[in-house]
């Protein structure tokens, strides 16, 4: 074993023990779907803090960002800019409606139990696809500590993936996720106190453009290669796109009363802004100490870089803590979202929608089914995005998001107008026209073909999925009178 796997199995392995220790007992179904609601507005905003801090987050922006310069840093905005949407539009709404998921609000608003079934289904390839850029993340990682091919180490994650969702519960607690904030903040700021002690710049000078120019960066990076519509696309998905995530929104739901929702996304925006500026020094802090981009390539493409930059300023031993604590932050986000996306199928529609709370063996049943559904959907797109920058594949949920599960909340909590009618046909439009353009687009339809030619040249259609469901909500609720409303306004 080598010194860089030594150092990992040190670190993690009582990291690991840590997390699982701290987890509470889950005893009801409260505590199952939302963690309880023991904790104030400080310590679920961690909580939250350490749910949302993924793998697009620590590993795919700092690779951005050199190759990509500052277009990279649309993503370290982008990613932040959700959270004061949560916190003006929603934190007071949200409180007086839903209990646990957005599915409570559209049940509250609407009479229609299949609206309800199209959020399910909205939420379906944001779980997947969230959840294959945490397994790529995480096997390139123990790809870099052993050796392992890339599709084995999958494999293996994979089947540990399976065995979380088949027990049915999440293996890491709100207190978990708390300890995990506090980790990953130490390291950043540690990283970035090292970095620039090494580099030896001003901030003035490290923005400087002229320096990142010096290192030739390849004309086709991820981001610099879009077009300005298509960046605008993307900012929108970004943008809108926290708002609909369904592992991040049962925490907010999570809390007693509207007070400590609203201070849960107040702390939660300032430990996340805070975050993403060491994010972008640590970025920019790597084109100074890096170098040449094309020296950063490797089979991994640009996910590794951080650690790369770890290896440079602190040799094995940092780069080891960095990618162990990566590894159980991955791994905590994979079992919320495993939880959150099974639980979206067998609590917020079966139980909620189809047998109105009966039969709660059944219910077990389709939460460990829909779990391992998704576990081999998530890791059939890790493989085939592979060589993809985690942030583009977050990216990519979030336009999911956007696109359905956005214009269903927003609809329902403050379009009095908007009928059962208008939002299941919008919800559809909006699912069917994102699928239609991911599929159709580069990350699938590019990789399939071999010769990167793609029909929808967006890497993220936002801007198009989220136009037509708005477009359809509003046309089929204005010209569309059936004889009896549902009751959709008294609700």
């Amino acid at each position: 074993m080598s010194n860089t796997a030594l150092y990992f199995v040190l670190t993690a392995l009582p990291l690991m023990i840590l997390m699982i220790w701290s987890a509470n007992r889950i005893r009801t179904a409260a505590e199952f779907y939302a963690a309880g609601r023991e904790y104030g507005g400080l310590r679920n905003g961690l909580a939250i803090t350490g749910d949302y801090l993924s793998a697009a987050s620590l590993l795919g922006i700092t690779g951005l960002i050199l190759f990509s310069g500052y277009s990279g840093l649309l993503y370290a905005v982008g990613f932040f800019s959700g959270w004061p949407i949560i916190l003006i539009l929603l934190a007071d709404k949200l409180r007086t409606i839903g209990h646990f998921t957005l599915a409570d609000v559209l049940k509250s608003r609407f009479s229609d139990p299949r609206i309800v079934l199209v959020a399910t289904l909205g939420y379906f390839p944001v779980v997947v696809i969230y959840l294959s850029a945490q397994l790529v993340a995480m096997t390139w990682l123990l790809n870099y500590i052993f050796g392992v091919k890339y599709e084995i180490v999958l494999a293996g994650l994979t089947g540990v993936a399976l065995v979380t969702a088949l027990t049915g519960r999440m293996i890491f607690s709100s207190r978990a996720q708390m300890i995990k904030a506090g980790l990953v903040m130490t390291l950043m700021l540690s990283m970035t106190l090292l970095a620039f002690d090494r580099a030896s710049s001003s901030l003035s000078e490290l923005f400087s453009i002229d320096i990142w120019f010096a290192s030739n960066p390849p004309v086709n990076g991820a981001v610099s290669e879009d077009s300005p519509l298509a960046l605008f696309s993307l900012g929108i998905a970004l943008i809108l796109g926290p708002v609909g995530l369904p592992h991040v929104m049962s925490r907010f739901f999570s809390v007693a009363d509207e007070r400590r929702a609203r201070m849960s996304v107040f702390y939660a925006t300032g430990m996340i802004g805070i975050f993403y500026i060491l994010i972008i020094l640590l970025g920019f802090l790597t084109v100074h100490l890096l170098g040449q981009p094309e020296a950063s390539v490797t089979a991994a493409g640009s996910n590794l870089v951080l650690v790369r930059l770890a290896e440079l300023i602190g040799g094995e031993f940092l780069a080891a803590v960095l990618v162990a604590i990566l590894v159980v932050v991955l791994f905590s986000v994979m079992t919320s979202l495993i939880l959150t996306g099974s639980s979206a199928f067998s609590h917020d529609w079966y139980a909620r929608t189809v047998i109105g709370g009966s039969k709660r063996w059944n219910e077990r049943h389709l939460h460990r089914l829909a779990s391992s559904v998704t576990v081999v959907f998530a890791a059939s797109l890790a493989l085939l995005w592979q060589t993809e920058n985690v942030a583009n594949l977050v990216g990519l949920a979030f336009a999911f998001s956007a696109s359905v599960n956005v214009p269903l909340l927003l609809g329902a909590l403050y379009c009095d107008r908007l009928t059962s009618a208008g939002a299941l046909s919008g919800g559809l439009a909006g699912l069917s026209a994102t699928l239609i353009a991911v599929i159709t687009g580069p990350l699938i339809w590019g990789n399939l073909s071999g010769s990167g030619e793609s029909f929808f040249s967006w890497r993220h259609p936002a801007l198009f999925s989220l136009s037509v469901a708005v477009l359809v909500m509003w046309f089929v609720s204005r010209w569309y009178h059936p004889s009896r409303r549902e009751g959709d306004s008294d609700k």
